[in-house]
Parts: C-alpha cells; sequence; structure tokens
C-alpha cells in the first residue's frame, strides 16, 4: 500500500502539493479566529453537580453564570460613602444594554451583604450574574474590564470567565512565542543533522503545515462543539513534535536512498514504502494514547484528544504525501545549500562504541539503567493532584490579582459555599411539619466535620432547638413563606432572654430567604472550614453526598468543591479503562506491525517505565518551590490534576516513535541474517544517530513550551522533554538492546513462523 502511495505522490506530486497548499491558506484565515471559540471548559454537563446547578438556577431564577469584580482602594474603606459612590459610578456603565446576558449586579451597598467586604476593609466585591452559559460571558469579559477602565478605584474582573479568557490571551500570545523562538531553534538544530539548509527546512515546514491545518480543523470543529484552549496548546506542542520527527525520518531514508544510487523516482518509492510505514504505525500509537482521552466524561479532555488524533493524522497524512511530492520535486537539490559536512550515519563511531559498551555486559547495562529509573521515578510516589486555578496564569494577569485578594483578604470560604438543596413535590408553603423536618436536617450539616457554618433561615443564631422554633413559628411563617409581605417591626424580634433580632437583622434575614426558599425547594450554604479547591472541601462535599435526605425529599449538591470532587471521581472511575486501552491497543499494534509477540510485550513495559519516570520529574520540578523563581511559576504544592492524565497519553505515544524506527531496522536485518545479536547491534548502529536527532528535536520544540506563560503548559513541555531525553538514554539505547539480547530469538517468535531461523549468538 505505501510504495502506492509513494508512486502516486511522485506522479502527481505537483497535485498534491497544490492540495496541501490550499488547505494551508484556508487555515491561515481561520486560525486568528480560534480566540472567540475555545471557550470550553473542563466541566462534565452530566456531572450530578452540574445537573444540581441547573436545579438550583431553574428553582430560584438564577443565572447560570457570575463573575467578580474586586474593587481596592489603599485609602478609602469599602463601608465609607466616598468608596460606595466611586464603586457604583464604575458600575453604572454595566447595563444591559452594554453587556448582553446581564442579570444583576450585587454590592455591598445593594445588599448589606458583608461577605463582600475585605477583613481589612478595603476592598469589596461585586457580584455579576448572566443569564448565558460561561463561553458566551468569557466572549463579553474584554467589554466589561474596558467598561471600568478610569475608575478611581482599582478593579479586578475574575471568577471562572475572566480566568478562561485570559487563558486563551496569554495561550495565543504563548503560541506566537514558540513559533518564533522553537521553530527557528529546530531548524538549526536539524542543519547539524542533515548538513545542507533545503535538507533541514523540509521538516520545520511539514511541522508547521501540519499544525497549521490542524488549527484550521479545530475551528470548524468548535462552531459545533465545545473545545478547550488546551486543546490548541496541546495539539500545537504534540503536533510540532511528530510532524518534525516524522519528515525528519522521511528526509532521512530519502537522501540515504539517494547516496546508494537509487534514482529519485526510486528513493521516493522505497522511502515511502519503508519510512512512511514506520510513520503509518508510530502515528497509531500515538493516534492510539491520545484518543484514550476521547473517552472521559469531561469536555475539556476529550477536546484535548480529539486535537491530539487531528495532529497526528495530518502529521502522517502530510509525512507520507507531502514530503514524498516534495522531495520528488526537489530530487537530488534536497542536499542544496550545504551548511557543514557530516559522516554517514551507518558509519557513526559514536554509534558503534555504544553498541558495544551496552551489549558487552547486557546484564551491567540492565542493572545501571534500572536503578537510574527508580532513582528518577521515586518522587511520583508523593505525588499530589489539584485542579486547575487562576494560578496556572501569570503573576500580571487581572483574574489572577483579583482571585488573589479573594483568596487573602475576604473570608473565601464563605464566598464560595458549596450549595445543598433539598426538594419535594408540589409548592405549597412550608407548614410545621416540614419546618420540623427541614430544622433537623440543618442541624445535621451544621454538625458534620468539617463544616465551619450553615447559611440557612433553619440555622440562624438562637435557633438552636425545636422549641425555639415553636416559640418564634407565627412570625417565623410569615417570614419565611411571603418576606416580601411581612412587615419587619421597629422593635425587631425577641427570640428569648437577651437574644433580639434588629430591624436590620431582619432585612438581612428577608434577603437570605429570597435566595434559599422557593416554591418545593430549600437550600443551604454550607461553609467548608478549608479553601474551596483544597481535598479537605472535596471530602467534605462527599460527606455531604453521603447523607441521607429526609423521607420524601431528594438531594442535590453543587458549588466549587462538589464540582471538583465530581471531576475527581470521573477521573478516578475512568482512567483505569484508559490506562488498559492505551496499554492494551498499543501492544496490539506493535504486535501487529513486529508480527512479534513478544517484543511488543517489551516495549510496552518500558514505556510504562518512561511514563513513571515523567511524573517524577513533574513532582521534582513543579511539585515543590525549588525550581519556583527559576520557572517564573507559582507552586502549590500540587499537580493539576489533567498534566498526569494527558502526560500519559500523549508521552506513550511520543516514545513509540523511537521504538518503530529502531525496531524497523532490526527487524529488517533480522529477516535477511536471522542473527538476532547481529540486528541490534545493527538497529543500534543505524538509528542511534537519527532517533538522538529526533529525540533532540522533539526536546527542543516541547521545551520551547517552557517558556511559555501558564503554568500547565510548561508542566506538559518541560515534562515531555525531560522524559523524551531519559527514554531515549535509558529506555531506547540502553535497556530495550539490553533485554533483547538476552532474549534472543525469543523477539521475534510468532505462533504461524515455527522454528526461527538462523542461530543465536
Amino acid at each position: 500500500m505505501f510504495d502506492a502511495i509513494g508512486r502516486f505522490s511522485y506522479r502527481f506530486r505537483w497535485i498534491v502539493i497544490g492540495v496541501w497548499i490550499a488547505l494551508f491558506a484556508v487555515s491561515v484565515i481561520a486560525t486568528p479566529f480560534l480566540e472567540d471559540v475555545l471557550t470550553g471548559s473542563f466541566s462534565n454537563p452530566d456531572a450530578p453537580s452540574n445537573r444540581a446547578s441547573t436545579i438550583v438556577q431553574e428553582k430560584f431564577e438564577q443565572g447560570p453564570t457570575t463573575l467578580l469584580v474586586v474593587f481596592k482602594s489603599a485609602e478609602l474603606k469599602a463601608t465609607d460613602e466616598e468608596f460606595k459612590t466611586a464603586q457604583a459610578r464604575a458600575l453604572e456603565g454595566l447595563t444591559a444594554t452594554r453587556i448582553p446576558y446581564l442579570q444583576s449586579v450585587q454590592t455591598y451597598a445593594s445588599t448589606g451583604n458583608p461577605q463582600l467586604v475585605s477583613e481589612d476593609g478595603h476592598s469589596s466585591a461585586a457580584v455579576l450574574t448572566f443569564d448565558a452559559p460561561m463561553e458566551t460571558v468569557q466572549r463579553e469579559v474584554e467589554t466589561i474590564r474596558e467598561a471600568l477602565r478610569g475608575t478611581e478605584l482599582s478593579a479586578y474582573v475574575t471568577g471562572e470567565p475572566a480566568v478562561n479568557a485570559d487563558l486563551t490571551r496569554y495561550s495565543f500570545s504563548d503560541l506566537q512565542r514558540v513559533e518564533l523562538y522553537g521553530l527557528p531553534v529546530a531548524l538549526v538544530a536539524l542543519i547539524f543533522v542533515f548538513g545542507s539548509l533545503v535538507a533541514a527546512a523540509l521538516p520545520v515546514i511539514t511541522g508547521g503545515l501540519a499544525v497549521t491545518v490542524t488549527l484550521g480543523a479545530m475551528y470548524l470543529l468548535s462552531r459545533a462543539s465545545s473545545m478547550s484552549i488546551f486543546s490548541m496548546n496541546t495539539a500545537t506542542l504534540l503536533g510540532l513534535a511528530v510532524a518534525i520527527d516524522y519528515a525528519l525520518f522521511i528526509v532521512w531514508r530519502f537522501r540515504e536512498e539517494l547516496h546508494r544510487g537509487a534514482t529519485v523516482k526510486e528513493a521516493v518509492t522505497v522511502t515511502t514504502a519503508r519510512a512512511g510505514r514506520s510513520v503509518f504505525y508510530s502515528g497509531a500509537a500515538v493516534m492510539v494514547g491520545v484518543v484514550g482521552l476521547v473517552f472521559f466524561p469531561s469536555t475539556g479532555l476529550r477536546s484535548i484528544g480529539i486535537g491530539g488524533a487531528l495532529v497526528v493524522f495530518f502529521s502522517v497524512a502530510a509525512s507520507v504525501t507531502f514530503m514524498p511530492a516534495l522531495l520528488a520535486v526537489l530530487g537530488h537539490r534536497v542536499d542544496s545549500l550545504p551548511v557543514i559536512r557530516l559522516r554517514a550515519a551507518h558509519e557513526g563511531r559514536f554509534s558503534k562504541w555504544w553498541a558495544r559498551v551496552v551489549l558487552r555486559r547486557p546484564w551491567v547495562s540492565l542493572v545501571v539503567g534500572l536503578a537510574l529509573v527508580v532513582l528518577i521515578a521515586w518522587p511520583a510516589a508523593t505525588m499530589k493532584t489539584e485542579m486547575t486555578s487562576a494560578t496556572t496564569l501569570p503573576a500580571a494577569a487581572e483574574s489572577r490579582q483579583g482571585m488573589e485578594i479573594l483568596d487573602t483578604e475576604f473570608d473565601r470560604e464563605a464566598l464560595s459555599p458549596i450549595s445543598v438543596l433539598l426538594t419535594w413535590d408540589g409548592s405549597e408553603p412550608v407548614d410545621m411539619e416540614r419546618a420540623a423536618a427541614l430544622f433537623l436536617y440543618g442541624q445535621q450539616l451544621s454538625g458534620l466535620e468539617g463544616v465551619a457554618s450553615v447559611q440557612n433561615p433553619f440555622t440562624m443564631t438562637g435557633l438552636n432547638d425545636p422549641g425555639a422554633l415553636a416559640a418564634l413559628w407565627t412570625q417565623f411563617e410569615q417570614l419565611l413563606n411571603d418576606p416580601d409581605g411581612f412587615v419587619v417591626p421597629d422593635e425587631g424580634i425577641t427570640l428569648g432572654p437577651g437574644q433580639t433580632i434588629t430591624a436590620d437583622q431582619l432585612e438581612q434575614f428577608k434577603l437570605l430567604i429570597r435566595s434559599t426558599v422557593a416554591p418545593g425547594a430549600m437550600l443551604y450554604y454550607v461553609v467548608s472550614e478549608a479553601p474551596p479547591g483544597s481535598a479537605d472541601s472535596r471530602a467534605l462535599a462527599e460527606r455531604l453526598l453521603e447523607l441521607d435526605a429526609p423521607a420524601g425529599y431528594e438531594l442535590h449538591v453543587t458549588g466549587e468543591s462538589a464540582y471538583n470532587y465530581d471531576f475527581f471521581e470521573e477521573l478516578s472511575d475512568w482512567f483505569p479503562w484508559v490506562f488498559a486501552w492505551v496499554v492494551i491497543v498499543s501492544l496490539l499494534v506493535f504486535v501487529l506491525f513486529l508480527r512479534s509477540v513478544v517484543l511488543p510485550v517489551v516495549t510496552v513495559v518500558l514505556n510504562l517505565l518512561t511514563i513513571a519516570m515523567s511524573y517524577g520529574i513533574l513532582v521534582v520540578f513543579f511539585q515543590g518551590d525549588t525550581f519556583e523563581r527559576v520557572l517564573r511559576i507559582t507552586s502549590t504544592g500540587a499537580i493539576d490534576i489533567v498534566i498526569p492524565v494527558v502526560m500519559l497519553c500523549v508521552l506513550f505515544g511520543i516514545t513509540m516513535d523511537y521504538a518503530v524506527f529502531m525496531l524497523t531496522r532490526m527487524h529488517e536485518r533480522w529477516h535477511r541474517s536471522g542473527d538476532n545479536r547481529e540486528s541490534v547491534v545493527i538497529g543500534i548502529v543505524r538509528t542511534a544517530r537519527i532517533i538522538v536527532s529526533a529525540a533532540l528535536l522533539v526536546v527542543i520544540v516541547t521545551g520551547a513550551f517552557t517558556f511559555t506563560s501558564i503554568a500547565e503548559t510548561k508542566m506538559l513541555g518541560m515534562g515531555i522533554a525531560l522524559a523524551i531525553i531519559v527514554d531515549t538514554l535509558l529506555i531506547r539505547l540502553t535497556l530495550l538492546p539490553a533485554v533483547m539480547v538476552y532474549l534472543g530469538r525469543l523477539n521475534w517468535w510468532w505462533p504461524s513462523r515455527g522454528q526461527s531461523k538462523g542461530d543465536e549468538n
């Protein structure tokens, strides 16, 4: 099949090149608009917390999305009239006419809610509620920021839509930075690989082509479904890495065939048949990994999987069609513009020396290699994970600055409580019997471990037992069922000796009732003792879900901590299946490719060692604060939960590339000689230089993402770059050859093959 593709690409080379140029041109036009459509989050719409949130919105007629604007002054207090006047002037421009879907604006001045004022009194938060999904509100963030500029107070727009908007903006500027610096460095490295400028430029051109066409395809997909901005980051990183590598292998084999005396047509055909076949199976292995992400319920992870699969597809397609067509046009001119003179790969002294060192005493190579693998992977045992937060953004990002003010100066736990909703059939007013059940449930919530307080009419101060509720029931019933019609007495309400609710407190209480009581529903705001993004708050969300609702009631739990709990649970439930998919299907791909049973198992096991080392690298560089200043990140003591999952699926496939190309040469030699040791030696000698070169290119391209602005992108780029280094040196060039020498002819055993040919040396 692949030789037919080679002949086709040679014969219709100008048509093939023209089609790819047309795809590139269309994609270049579409790519700038990605910023407006890549607005998806990692949330699963069908998660229990999201379904609960929808019910809360329906019952209480709340908009589904909120933004926070933090106002700060160095001199004024938030309770001062001057501060409140300045805040009101700043918010005057935020009207439903100018800001679509804006439903309400709540401030301390309009609600009297003390939680909207910071502990030092110099900051105040305004809550903007929108009757639109998060993706729609995200597009309005910049308009809101423009409207707030020029105010006397410092204003910071934050919240999930603002964080996502900043992630999108920084991601696009980071992409330009990677292209500006990473690709030229890759070109210089390729000059040292090929010696000529023309040959060196071809993989870079192919990488840029594959990534650009992928981004164009992602634009079309994102018009129809939700796609995360991280899908663009991951697709770019993965695409540049594999596309340049695949094109490198094609150019390498083409030049090798020309130097052997083949005609251009023969060289194109043989290159596509041999190297093209390897590229295809290598791409299949990478696609197996990234497609595993599609199994997760999270739309964000799915979009990363889709973007990764697309970029690998276009990388393989460009390598086996565009590159042969371009090489057919260039012919011997592929070596034009020589820069440096290089020794032929098969005569490399280092490769021969390395083969002798590794294979002279294979057991030494195994012991030393495995010891180093354990040393690098060991820190992975201490890995801690967390959800993505605003700290992933650079310190200059407005949404991060606003969130840090909320975290450090406000009662963040009270601002982001866990919402516990009880619903029942019917919409009749709350009577004494129902009130007793709701009261007792509120007391249960208050007594749970990790609960700081519960905000609800039935958990108010002084209402500590059913007797107090019964004594107050006449007034409480009217207040509960008709807060707007309740006339607040000037003297307030006396609960007992020395306990009085003032008129001002009753007005606040009416606001609480409006936000927690609805026909057929009662909402409890459960404030955690721990920050909403912490493991303790997730544990509290789990305890709330496990708490039995009263008979005849249905329980729903939502809020930031509940979202995080659901996401972690989904990953825990699906990760074993995704892991099994990646391992088993990769194994099957290699069995078909090598027509061997044992060698694919060895390759997959060694790949898992690389994954373990990559996790150890993540912990060393990103979990602690040792490299915080060097990497320009803010360490939180944990790794973003998404990164290890994406690393598994992406890195597993990338490292398979080197196994494919090394084992291809070994397989060819085995069929010629039947000598396993000779096959291993020739495989190292003929492929060591190209594998090291390919690894170097991946390190350059992915390592360039270490210099981006977003912490998650840094983790992914640096984690893959360092993992590729240790994989190349310890796995591909040391452990794999050493294991193969010990296995002997068993490497190539195939059930239908019968007796292996050749003697084992």
